[in-house]
């Protein structure tokens, strides 16, 4: 699962669950208002920090590809997104191309 897979994820679980306290705090003490109050607060405290998690942990993830011992009239390398593209002990009589998305 990609990370939009994972945010959008960890979007409805958020919903689901401050659903989950809107009503069991309304039932529990018939104060409806309070109960909205709840509801806005969990979505805002639980939704951020799950997106600042999911935000942290994508930027953690350090990339790198690597080429070594490669012989050929040429190479190309693409990675997408960020990280580190390194090419090491390689014979290449034509181009050694890198290229990097995003």
């Amino acid at each position: 699962m990609g990370s939009q897979g994972k945010r959008m994820l960890a979007a409805a679980g958020t919903v689901v669950v401050a659903a989950a306290v809107n009503v069991a705090t309304g039932m529990l003490t018939q104060k409806w208002s309070l109960a909205w109050g709840v509801c806005t607060a969990v979505l805002v405290v639980v939704g951020g920090g799950l997106q600042a998690w999911l935000t942290v942990a994508d930027r953690a993830a350090d990339r790198r590809q690597e080429f070594e011992d490669v012989e050929g009239r040429s190479i190309e390398q693409t990675l997408a997104g960020p990280g580190e593209q390194v090419v090491r002990r390689a014979r290449v009589d034509g181009d050694l191309v890198q290229r990097q998305d995003g």
